[in-house]
């Protein structure tokens, strides 16, 4: 989303950010859930669907033709909305139930587009910020996290800024995916990678296997040699693997998998699954008990994916990308 407002800026073109501050009872979205619309209508994002979200794009894209509209002034201000429903006006909103929600809509000009590459540029690196949106419907501004790891700025909450009640919004480090293996359930995964916002990267020792033609969408593609010294010299400088980051490591053989495990048990990454049986896996885990690697058996998952009895490729990678959405969500 954030690479949709730095795209639309820097054509010229004003954005409404439309943000849940706070919800209470049965609820499409929670607070943080966020959407980007220009005067077309939706951009990227979304707070839930349904009757609530039209509105709200429509109370969006009313707000930017009457900006359109005023000439050169003052920068606007957004404003806030309060949504309190009942059973019967929960229905007429297609809600199963009542609740209330608190919405936020904060104009984004082209001037502002630089506390969002700023934020881009941090959560690229790795490091934790945070979108500070103020309730009174102003700017919006940047900063980054500060280095205690606080539990209550890793989720959005109310906080006071410059004498000012604002939504802030964690913008973790994005959670990278190395693909160690382009075979078929590589392939099948890297689909639904794209369309989850999972950066990711394919590694293989065969050049057809890691072709950009063949991962059109990866981040990068390399061929190197299934060898942990040699993946450790090709990835420690261009693409150092974070505690952030996962390796799916599914290559054509038990000699690419038991080296890429190596490596990937070398880093700090958090999400180490491998592909395979668990014949397999002891024989692996064995040579590196041996080897002194005492935590493989914690570390890493195997066999990789939720248990849904997959058989092919395409239901494996889905049980691999649900997998990887409960990691990311912090349930695993």
């Amino acid at each position: 989303m954030i690479k949709d407002i730095i795209s639309s800026a820097a054509g010229g073109r004003p954005l409404v950010l439309v943000s849940v501050v706070s919800s209470k009872g049965s609820t499409p979205r929670s607070a943080g859930a966020m959407m980007t619309v220009d005067e077309s209508g939706l951009l990227a994002g979304t707070i839930g669907g349904g009757a609530l979200e039209g509105r709200c794009l429509e109370e969006a894209v009313s707000f930017l033709k009457r900006l359109g509209s005023g000439g050169k002034k003052a920068r606007p201000s957004g404003f806030l909305r309060s949504f309190s429903l009942n059973n019967s006006q929960a229905g007429d909103l297609g809600m199963i139930c009542g609740g209330s929600t608190d919405v936020l809509f904060t104009p984004v000009l082209p001037e502002d587009r630089g506390a969002f590459r700023e934020a881009l540029s941090c959560m690229e690196a790795g490091e934790a910020s945070f979108l500070l949106l103020p309730l009174d419907g102003s700017a919006p501004a940047f900063q980054r996290q500060p280095g205690d790891g606080s539990q209550s700025l890793r989720k959005p909450c109310l906080c006071t800024a410059d004498s000012r009640s604002c939504l802030s919004i964690p913008l973790t480090a994005s959670s990278r995916v190395f693909l160690l293996g382009g075979g078929h359930v590589s392939l099948e995964l890297s689909l639904l990678l794209d369309r989850l916002e999972f950066p990711y990267f394919v590694i293989d020792d065969r050049e057809e296997f890691a072709s950009r033609e063949r991962f059109q969408k990866a981040a990068k593609t390399a061929v190197i040699p299934l060898e942990p010294a040699l993946l450790s010299e090709a990835l420690a400088k261009t693409l150092a693997p974070r505690e952030t980051d996962a390796f799916c490591i599914m290559t054509r053989g038990h000699s690419g998998d038991e080296a890429a495990l190596r490596f990937a048990l070398s880093t700090k990454a958090s999400y180490i699954g491998l592909m395979g049986s668990r014949k397999k896996r002891e024989a692996i885990f064995s040579r590196l008990d041996q080897d002194c690697f005492p935590d493989v058996r914690s570390r890493v998952i195997t066999p990789i994916g939720l248990d849904i009895r997959a058989q092919t490729p395409a239901e494996i990678a889905i049980s691999v990308a649900a997998q990887l959405i409960a990691w990311r969500a912090g349930l695993s």
